[in-house]
């Protein structure tokens, strides 16, 4: 389990004023990590910031996009940090 507050130093400001929710998961090769649930799509730029520098090793999955099966035209970007 990540600490929280490593978690939003690494993440743009951009970024951290739109988490919805945060979810410890294990991915398929074994690893924990922590999925972050935005209430909107990132940007290309978040995107690139998000896969570059410090970022580039921790972050995974950024164009991960979470919509309702009742209200599809609802979208909203997630990714997983390690």
């Amino acid at each position: 389990m990540l600490d929280i507050t490593k978690l939003i130093d690494l993440l743009p400001d951009s970024v951290k004023k739109d988490i919805q929710n945060f979810t410890d998961v294990k991915l398929n090769d074994g690893r924990i990590a922590t999925m972050v649930l935005l209430d909107r799509l990132l940007t290309d730029d978040e995107k690139k910031t998000l896969s570059s520098g410090r970022c580039k090793k921790r972050i995974l999955g950024v164009d991960g996009i979470a919509q309702y099966r009742s209200a599809p035209e609802i979208k909203k970007s997630y990714f997983y940090v390690l």
